[in-house]
């Protein structure tokens, strides 16, 4: 029968800490270490290293990053500013969303007998104007809703909210 052996190596929390305020010339005296996958990590701000840095040498420390935690980085959303447009009603599109209906957008579209690329382009000019940079996405996304509600109504269908 084996036996197992097996060798424990503990390196105290007080000396990483010395070695790594004598190293990189920082004040980790407040800072409560963590442990992050495989390593142990004492987090501070650079502007706390800075600040003691400048105090504990005249040389400014070497920082590297001992594991910050990762993060998903925030998606920008896309919103379209529709601030000062008078809602004249609410649909569900074709697509089951809930959509608000604007009014210069059914001002603009209503009388139009063009084409859809026209519609589409008085659409942006539309968003444009209300200070926003619209994609495709967007300008198809109020024509279709625009133009779905203008059909609603013209069957005589359409529930306002």
């Amino acid at each position: 029968m084996k036996t197992h052996q097996e060798r424990v190596f503990r390196i105290p929390v007080e000396e990483l800490r010395t070695m790594l305020e004598n190293q990189y010339g920082v004040n980790l005296s407040e800072v409560e270490p963590y442990l992050e996958k495989d390593s142990i990590v004492f987090a501070i701000g650079l502007d706390e290293a800075r600040a003691t840095s400048e105090r504990c040498s005249a040389a400014p420390p070497k920082m590297t990053p001992l594991g910050k935690k990762s993060r998903r980085s925030r998606r920008k959303r896309n919103r379209v500013k529709t601030r000062g447009w008078k809602v004249v009603g609410k649909i569900t599109n074709s697509k089951g969303l809930v959509a608000n209906v604007y009014e210069p957008l059914v001002e603009a579209l209503r009388e139009s007998q063009v084409a859809r690329s026209e519609q589409k382009k008085l659409v942006r000019q539309i968003i444009a104007g209300n200070g926003n940079n619209p994609t495709d996405e967007s300008v198809e996304y109020f024509l279709s809703n625009t133009r779905e509600y203008l059909d609603q109504i013209a069957r005589g269908s359409v529930s306002n909210g």
